[in-house]
């Protein structure tokens, strides 16, 4: 069950001499192992194949959620997007499959904001089987950042992506504020 809404706990300075209250323990104890044992975490998948088209970079819609901790993402409206509700550093991870097609490369690359993440690329060379790209990076997010996975190929035209076993996906992990 998402638990939205939980902000990163901040443990208050404490002087001899103060009361453990109720307050007190909530604020300092009870939120902070909270939060621990349910960080934000998200993964989504494509139920449906999407076109993509040739030599352009493509926002992976994500139309099928495993888990959303804190409701960062819709199934409905901009389903490529996980966006952030606790400010920190997170783990990304994205996937792009193909349908099969032996011309040209597969790419998957991280956005952040529209903007692609440095060092979240990587290229695959195709085969006659179904090609996956994926990549991973670390990537800073304020609250209300999204992060996408985006997908590229160059086959000569548009190329659909494939879905069941082997479909494309995101995953975030809130690693640290």
């Amino acid at each position: 069950m998402p638990m939205a809404g939980l902000a990163v706990p901040i443990p208050a300075s404490e002087a001899p001499g103060n009361f453990i209250t109720g307050a007190l323990w909530n604020a300092n104890v009870y939120n902070g192992l909270t939060f621990l044992l349910n960080p934000p975490a998200f993964l989504g998948y494509q139920g449906s194949a999407q076109s993509t088209p040739n030599n352009t970079a493509t926002p992976i819609n994500l139309d099928s959620e495993q888990f959303d901790t804190y409701n960062g993402h819709s199934t409905s409206s901009n389903t490529s997007r996980y966006v952030a509700q606790v400010a920190g550093y997170y783990f990304v991870y994205g996937s792009v499959t193909w349908q099969t097609n032996a011309s040209g490369i597969r790419v998957c690359q991280l956005a952040k904001n529209g903007t692609a993440v440095t060092g979240a690329y990587t290229a695959t060379t195709t085969t006659s089987f179904n090609a996956t790209a994926n990549t991973a990076c670390i990537v800073q997010l304020n609250a209300n950042d999204y992060v996408e996975v985006w997908g590229n190929q160059n086959s000569g035209g548009a190329l659909s992506t494939q879905t069941g076993a082997t479909c494309s996906s995101m995953s975030c992990w809130f690693m640290h504020a």
